[in-house]
């Protein structure tokens, strides 16, 4: 690889087609414990991939999975047109499956009610989007479809699918295509790196005791995978920015870089560059704005506020409060609980900029 290789990556973009019916007391009702956006989708990925478009040097873009809200047809085919708008101006996209893009009974809203919508099953999907990493791969694994794809001079990416009919149970049916891809890229002198949806390894270690914040076997499949060569891999599932390393006992690494959601707190776009030495920099951006009533905030504080709000929702209803003296101190208990939640999901700086080398796996500030 004599050029850098530049590209962004972004994931969870969880569009919503709003004709399907976003508003309402059950859509109210559903939006006040969501992390993510809803309605909002559609112009947050719209003013999202402007500014990709925009960026001349760049023409490379990943996404980690989670495509749609809840797999409704109706919201894939408007995704494939804002995906065919981007491609249209000169951009590659590799995108891989998560577990929100395949429902037999995905819902709208309307009123009250939770109406029932279109749906899309799993097997359906490399077909839908086979534009974007399938067509024109080296490699395609028949079962679940993961593919190999070759980003540049030298440089491989592995998309693997391990949301099959809608789980997070990991994938060791196809460790061993995995193995082999992994040992091609060798043969060659390629450097191979993985984009899957749900994280190998955990955020934080309050989230390892968690069960969907993880593939099940992580720990085994990630040592496997370090000790066979493949030193990083791209997730997204979480809705969070977290850098985390594993080492094996013979001394290998693995990366998992999981990012936050395009349409949520918190919200992110990372910028990564490869060059010819291996080294890996990143920094991470946002969405500036979008054409929606944010109630006088900016973007940031818009995802910020939703944010919050989920978190402060969700604690409030497991709380329940006798007298004002007791509602004043799980109020001052709810504002710490709700900051602590967030420094996680948030991240450390590390988290959003870094430069990771992947030959010593040596992690540092970048820019410095």
């Amino acid at each position: 690889m004599r050029e850098p290789l530049r590209f962004y990556l972004i994931t969870d973009i969880h569009y919503f087609e709003n004709t399907l019916g976003a508003e309402g007391e059950a859509y109210e009702a559903r939006s006040l414990t969501d992390q993510k956006c809803i309605a909002e989708t559609g112009a947050i990925i719209d003013s999202a991939f402007a500014q990709l478009a925009a960026d001349k040097e760049i023409d490379i873009i990943l996404i980690a999975g989670d495509m749609t809200f809840n797999g409704e047809a109706e919201s894939h085919r408007g995704m494939l047109e804002k995906l065919e708008a981007l491609r249209a101006k000169g951009k590659t996209i590799y995108m891989i499956t998560g577990n929100h893009d395949d429902d037999d009974k995905p819902y709208a809203f309307s009123g009250a009610k939770r109406i029932d919508v279109e749906g899309t099953k799993w097997e359906a999907l490399p077909d839908l989007y086979c534009e974007y990493g399938w067509k024109g791969a080296i490699a395609v694994e028949s079962r679940r479809r993961c593919y190999v794809a070759q980003l540049g001079g030298g440089v491989r990416l592995m998309g693997i699918n391990h949301c099959l009919d809608n789980d997070n149970n990991g994938f060791e049916d196809v460790m061993d295509w995995i193995f082999e891809q992994i040992a091609d890229a060798k043969r060659n002198g390629d450097l191979i790196f993985g984009m899957t949806h749900v994280p190998i390894l955990p955020g934080s270690p309050v989230l390892a005791r968690v069960d969907d914040t993880k593939i099940h076997g992580w720990k085994g499949i990630a040592r496997r995978l370090a000790d066979a060569g493949l030193p990083l891999m791209f997730t997204g599932h979480m809705h969070m920015q977290s850098v985390n390393k594993l080492v094996t006992k013979k001394g290998n690494f693995m990366f998992d870089i999981c990012t936050g959601s395009l349409v949520g707190g918190p919200c992110a776009i990372r910028k990564v560059t490869l060059d010819e030495n291996r080294v890996m920099r990143f920094t991470t951006g946002t969405v500036a704005d979008f054409d929606w009533d944010k109630r006088g905030m900016t973007a940031d504080e818009y995802f910020l506020w939703r944010f919050n709000r989920k978190i402060e929702n969700e604690i409030l209803s497991k709380i329940k409060i006798k007298s004002i003296a007791g509602f004043l101190r799980r109020r001052r208990l709810l504002h710490s609980l709700v900051n602590r939640i967030r420094n996680i999901f948030y991240g450390k700086e590390l988290d959003s900029r870094a430069a990771i080398d992947l030959r010593t796996g040596a992690v540092s500030r970048w820019p410095t």
